[in-house]
C-alpha cells in the first residue's frame, strides 16, 4: 500500500521535428513534472493524484444506474471501460468525493457498439478508455477525447480530430438513466518509447459531448494514461 500520493501519468510530448515522446511519471514533484513537456499547463503540473480509496462494485451500490452506450466507428472487438480518479491538490470539486479511484466495467464493441452500466452519482469526474487489439505497445491506455473547450455537439472529422492541440477526457457526468456516445477511432503511428514507430489508437466523440476541468496536451488529437486519467 502506498503511503505518499503518487502521480503516474502517461505524458506525451511533442520534440522537434514534431516527433512525440512519452514519459512515464511516477511520483516526480510538480517542478519535475512541469520540466518534461514545454507547454504543459501549470495547472496539471502542479496536481498530484490521491492515495487510491478502495470502492465498491457497481452492482453493490444503492441508487440509480445510468446505462452507457457506444455508437462506435472503426474499432470493431475494441475494449472500451470508465475510470473515476479524482485530484486531491488541489482538491476536486466533484461530489461524491468518493470514489476517488475507481476502474470501473469494460465492454467490447460488437456490430459497433458497447454498452455498461454504473452508479449515476459517480458519473461526474469519469472518463473513459478505449483499447484496441491492433494497436501496438504503447505502454499506455488511450482515453475517448470529449472535447476542446468548445461547445458540446460539434461534429468533428478525422482530419478535425487530429488537429487538436489540446482536449479533455473528463466528463461532468449525467442525471440521465441512458447515456449514448458516438465514438470514432483512427490508427496512427508515432514514435513511442525509444523514438521507435507504434500504432496508436486516437478516440474521439463527435459530436462533442460535455467537458469540464483544463484542457491537457495531445499528441495528434491523442490523451492516454498508464494509470488513471485524472479530472
Amino acid at each position: 500500500m502506498r503511503s505518499e500520493p503518487e502521480l503516474n501519468v502517461l505524458v506525451f510530448c511533442r520534440a522537434e521535428g514534431d516527433q512525440m515522446k512519452k514519459a512515464l511519471v511516477v511520483g516526480l514533484s510538480s517542478i519535475l513534472l512541469g520540466s518534461l513537456c514545454a507547454g504543459l499547463s501549470p495547472a496539471r503540473a502542479a496536481t498530484s493524484a490521491p492515495s487510491p480509496v478502495a470502492s465498491a462494485s457497481p452492482t453493490s451500490t444503492a441508487g440509480p444506474q445510468t446505462l452507457m452506450r457506444f455508437v462506435v466507428t472503426g474499432c470493431e472487438g475494441c475494449t472500451i471501460g470508465v475510470q473515476r480518479g479524482l485530484l486531491s491538490n488541489p482538491p476536486s470539486a466533484f461530489l461524491p468525493a468518493t470514489p476517488n479511484y475507481w476502474q470501473g466495467p469494460t465492454a467490447k464493441v460488437r456490430r459497433g457498439v458497447a454498452s455498461f452500466t454504473l452508479p449515476t452519482a459517480w458519473t461526474p469526474g469519469s472518463s473513459f478508455t478505449l483499447s484496441a487489439p491492433w494497436e501496438g505497445n504503447t505502454e499506455g491506455m488511450t482515453n475517448i477525447v470529449l472535447g476542446s473547450g468548445g461547445p458540446s455537439g460539434q461534429t468533428l472529422t478525422t482530419k478535425q480530430a487530429l488537429a487538436r492541440k489540446k482536449a479533455t477526457a473528463c466528463w461532468p457526468g449525467t442525471k440521465k438513466s441512458i447515456e449514448t456516445f458516438k465514438v470514432s477511432v483512427a490508427r496512427k503511428t508515432m514514435p513511442g518509447m525509444e523514438n521507435k514507430p507504434v500504432v496508436f489508437a486516437i478516440a474521439w466523440t463527435s459530436p462533442t459531448e460535455d467537458t469540464v476541468g483544463a484542457m491537457q496536451q495531445t499528441s495528434h488529437g491523442l490523451l492516454g494514461n498508464q494509470e488513471m486519467y485524472y479530472c
